[in-house]
């Protein structure tokens, strides 16, 4: 393949889902942060209590969109990033299906991570599995 294609494969593949989920995460956290600053407390001396909860909440939030981008970059660059530099893959095929299994292990990281985050889906799934009434 030629260098201009493989620059533009990793482009189309990492580069633009990478923005579009950056843009994406921004307006969920402005969003929720807009949503944490209308929350009024019912009582003066719940007022720090309340604020320390929310600024918590919205940590929380933002730490687990930077976990998620980090393993989308961290799982599927290297990759893209590696048949750009090397121009005969098949002479370290061992290599190139390392990191097709890097980027298949950190994509089942990403569905463990949103089945763990979202606490709804997962208990309805436990009880589903479970048989819980």
């Amino acid at each position: 393949m030629q260098s201009w294609r493989k620059i533009y494969t990793l482009i189309m593949i990492v580069v633009v889902p990478l923005i579009i989920c950056f843009i994406n995460n921004t307006i969920i956290f402005n969003y929720v942060r807009a949503s944490t600053n209308r929350v009024q407390p019912l009582a003066a001396d719940t007022k720090k209590n309340q604020h320390q909860a929310t600024n918590r909440r919205d940590l929380y939030l933002l730490r687990h969109m930077i976990i998620m981008f980090c393993i989308f970059v961290g799982g599927w660059s290297p990759i893209y990033i590696y048949a750009i530099l090397v121009s005969d893959i098949s002479f370290t095929s061992l290599i190139v299906s390392l990191l097709i299994l890097l980027a298949e292990v950190f994509l089942l990281f990403d569905i463990i991570d949103l089945f763990l985050y979202n606490h709804e889906l997962r208990r309805y799934l436990l009880d589903k599995i479970f048989k819980r009434r």
